[in-house]
This record gives C-alpha cells, sequence and structure tokens, in this order.
C-alpha cells in the first residue's frame, strides 16, 4: 500500500468517526461489480424457487445471509485488503466478521425501523467503536430507490433511536462500485423504494471486536471446504483463532496456553519474582 492510500485510509477513517459515514467512490472495480452482480442475481433467484428466499414487502425486498458460505466472489471481498484497514484502524487493531449479507429492495419495498447495529449494547454505548460495516453499492443509492438513510450525528450520542420518536434522515447518496463505511453507532435503515422499476442491490460486511457474540454462527454454518480454502485472514475474520489466549478455545486452551498461564502447575518451575520499583 503506498503513502497515498494510506493517507486516503486515515481519511476515510476519520470522517467515519466525524460523520458517522463515509462514501469512497470507484471503490469497485468494473471486472468485480459484475462478478457480484451475477452471483448475487443467482442466490436471489435460487433461494427464491427453492422456498428459502428471506423476503420483507410481500417479496418486492430480499435478504441472502451468510454470504461467504454461498460464493468464492463473497469471500474474496469480504477479506479485502483497503476495507481490513480502515477497520483494523476503527476498530483498535482486531475484529471479526458478525455478519455478512445482501439486501435488495425493488420498486415497492417498504422502509426498515431506525436502527443501531449495536443496539443489543446496554446503552450508552463505549467511546471506543464496536463496530462498523462496509457497505458495498452494486447500485446507484438514490433517494428514490431505497439508498440506506441515516441520522446525521447520531452516532456521538452512543445510544440507540427512541422508537416512539420522528427522526429526520438522510439518504446515503452514491454510485454503483462506492463502498460506505458506516459507524456501528449510527442510526440508519433501508429506505423505500418509490422507484418504478428500479432495484437497488447492496452488500453489507458487518465487522466488531473480536469480544463481541456476532450474528452468524460462521464455525456451524460455514461449509468445510470453505474453511479448508480459508485464507490466514479470512479463517481469523470468521472466528478459527483463538482471542488474547481465552476466547474460542475447544476443549479447553491448548497445552502451550496452559503451561505459560501456569507455570508451577505445569512443571515449569517457580514464577520470577517481580523486580522491585525502589532504586
Amino acid at each position: 500500500m503506498g503513502q497515498a492510500m494510506r493517507n486516503d485510509i486515515d481519511q476515510i477513517v476519520a470522517e467515519v468517526e466525524e460523520s458517522g459515514v463515509c462514501i469512497v467512490p470507484n471503490f469497485i472495480s468494473a471486472d468485480l461489480l459484475g462478478r457480484i452482480r451475477d452471483d448475487l442475481d443467482h442466490l436471489n433467484d435460487l433461494e427464491r424457487q427453492h422456498g428459502v428466499a428471506f423476503l420483507e414487502s410481500d417479496g418486492a425486498n430480499q435478504r441472502v445471509f451468510n454470504l461467504v458460505n454461498k460464493g468464492e466472489v463473497f469471500e474474496e471481498i469480504v477479506q479485502h485488503p483497503d476495507v481490513m484497514v480502515v477497520m483494523d484502524k476503527l476498530l483498535g487493531g482486531d475484529f471479526i466478521l458478525s455478519g455478512f449479507s445482501s439486501n435488495t429492495t425493488g420498486p415497492g419495498g417498504e422502509e426498515m425501523t431506525l436502527h443501531s447495529d449495536s443496539g443489543y449494547v446496554p446503552p450508552p454505548h463505549p467511546e471506543y467503536l464496536l463496530s462498523a460495516n462496509a457497505v458495498w453499492m452494486i447500485d446507484d443509492f438514490t433517494e428514490e430507490n431505497g439508498g440506506t438513510r441515516y441520522v446525521p450525528g447520531s452516532h456521538k450520542l452512543r445510544t440507540v433511536p427512541d422508537s416512539r420518536r420522528n427522526y429526520e434522515t438522510v439518504p446515503i447518496i452514491g454510485k454503483a462500485g462506492s463502498v460506505a463505511f458506516l459507524h456501528g453507532y449510527t442510526w440508519h435503515k433501508t429506505g423505500s423504494n418509490n422507484s418504478r422499476d428500479g432495484q437497488r442491490r447492496a452488500l453489507f460486511a458487518y465487522y466488531v471486536r473480536p469480544f463481541l457474540r456476532v450474528q452468524e454462527n460462521h464455525i456451524v454454518s460455514v461449509r468445510e471446504e470453505v474453511w479448508h480454502r480459508a485464507s490466514p485472514t479470512l479463517r481469523h475474520l470468521l472466528g478459527g483463532d483463538l482471542w488474547l489466549n481465552s476466547i474460542g478455545f475447544f476443549d479447553g486452551p491448548p497445552k502451550a496456553y496452559r503451561e505459560a498461564a501456569f507455570p508451577r502447575r505445569s512443571g515449569l518451575g517457580t514464577p520470577p519474582k517481580p523486580q522491585s520499583q525502589n532504586k
């Protein structure tokens, strides 16, 4: 990564922290955008045909969950290097994938309830960020076709919206091929699709700090062949690594970690005494 890209990353992170969202145009190459569209359209059709589609608004809107398990192009983009750098800076240097899904809105699709992606965390949320979304804009996001709407400045409140109140929202506007980075405390929702024939497709890659419980249980739901070909980065994102040697083990921590934590019990001798601070 060149210095110019590093400067861009710093600007992206700063805008997310200040505004709650940052839209990066021309992020997705034309070739990659075409592959995503083809695979997503196929998945939408396939899940409808098999009667397992997750439909909303009488079928106008459709979601597909666990994308990392449903196509190699999705395995590729969920670990996109530039996205990883942005998330690394936003989420304190380490993070995992909580969920990766698509949201396709069609004409007549209704708006979603206003929410925060950290709504499961009791307010006030920590001052440090717990989660963030990378929104892959597969079609143009417009005010008419159901582009995501958000409440500017809401991420600084570190709480959830009051369901009894109405809040003024603004649309996220951007061209197909853009990626929007969304602060995990920003209040947002799917907009209503008031177009005559405009479809709005998007992918939502939701990342969280490693100590949080995830939306999708990837250990169980991801196919064995995906695990076998996964890069170290993807395995980590899916929760395949220990965190701080104490979260994510199977039938207790590995022997080496136990010995390091309890040298006296493991027969390695008495731990060294702490050095005196007196001089």
